[in-house]
């Protein structure tokens, strides 16, 4: 453990909204919005796990302000699995069931 450490961060004050945290369709891109800017200082992962095969396509870009918009593709259809980390800790309803009719 260290101590002393002057950037404070709280994953439990991430915010996250958008369609692309509960559906997907494939080779369409489905995207969320993820806002850090009352989460203090971390970096944020995004990792999302298909049925057979990781997410190809995952992109993240910085909108301003600490906020995220963050786009993704899937290639199959089947049951996905979408993890967003502020640092080592999953954001408020992480991870996310995505299902891909």
């Amino acid at each position: 453990g260290s101590s002393g450490s002057s950037g404070s961060s709280d994953a439990s004050k991430v915010t996250s909204k958008g369609a692309g945290l509960s559906k997907a369709f494939v080779g369409q891109k489905s995207s969320f919005l993820v806002d850090c800017s009352k989460a203090g200082s971390n970096m944020l992962l995004i990792g999302v796990h298909g049925p057979t095969t990781p997410c190809e396509e995952v992109s993240m870009k910085h909108v301003g302000n600490q906020q995220y918009n963050v786009t993704y593709v899937v290639k199959e259809r089947g049951d996905y699995v979408l993890a967003v980390k502020w640092g080592e800790e999953h954001i408020p309803g992480s991870p996310f069931h995505v299902t891909v009719p």
